[in-house]
């Protein structure tokens, strides 16, 4: 038992002193929806690098606001990255919402993220705390406001996410996921992270989440009972274990 604690603490050390990993390719279901529906083998996003650091990602993923429209994918929409000093800048192309974020980082993790519309005029920011075994962001768009907390283990895998919604300074719903099913493979989506939410998410931990579990509570109307649901997926890994984003059909 001890030798086979040697050997999980060995593999994580040196998965966090590795590099982080470069996906050039990444099909949509694994990236947005892997639990609700089959691999399309032309959808699938494309991301390049320059001198380590994410620099253009192609594709862009648009779900269907009714059950009686398809679900959308586009490949020729795009997102750019440029670094300056202390600050990131992702330009998001004409039909991708909102059109540039600006990100402060300092030791290599946002600080604060101001998103704009298409006026060049701010709409949402968001400025993040970290604690030892959390992190913290707040949120504020006009008279919205979230806060969101992010829960760790010790081996650096998100276990609990609340994310608690306000307008107008009073209390609407809060929204509870616990993550759970962890690979043993590095993360492929920590050069993804500022891409936008989904990705920042699933870029948090060392290894990878496959089951998820949400209530959702009405915190004006508290007798409404709380909603809930779940989801569990699977992802293909290569030889070595570590997670295939793309592969053969």
């Amino acid at each position: 038992m001890i030798s086979c604690s040697t050997n999980s603490d060995d593999s994580l050390e040196n998965q966090q002193n590795s590099p982080d990993l470069e996906p050039d390719k990444a099909f949509v279901a694994y990236m947005d929806f892997p639990n609700l529906a089959p691999l399309i083998p032309s959808w699938y996003y494309t991301f390049s690098y320059e001198n380590g650091k994410l620099i253009k990602m192609t594709g862009q993923f648009v779900k269907s606001q009714s059950i009686w429209t398809p679900d959308n994918f586009y490949s020729d929409s795009f997102s750019t990255l440029s670094y300056h000093t202390n600050q990131v800048e992702v330009k998001n192309s004409d039909n991708i919402y909102p059109p540039r974020i600006v990100y402060t980082m300092e030791n290599d993790l946002p600080k604060k993220a101001e998103l704009y519309d298409q006026f060049n005029q701010v709409i949402t920011v968001k400025n993040y705390t970290y604690e030892p075994g959390k992190i913290k962001i707040y949120s504020k768009n006009y008279t919205f406001e979230t806060y969101y907390s992010y829960y760790f283990d010790s081996n650096n895998n998100l276990i609990k996410s609340e994310k608690l919604e306000k307008s107008g300074g009073f209390d609407k719903t809060l929204t509870t996921t616990t993550y759970s099913n962890f690979d043993t493979s590095k993360n492929p989506f920590k050069k993804l992270s500022l891409l936008n939410d989904k990705f920042y998410e699933k870029s948090l931990s060392n290894n990878n989440y496959r089951k998820t579990n949400y209530t959702v509570q009405n915190l004006q109307d508290p007798q409404f009972l709380p909603g809930y649901g779940n989801a569990e997926w699977t992802y293909q890994y290569d030889s070595n274990g570590q997670i295939l984003l793309h592969h053969p059909l």
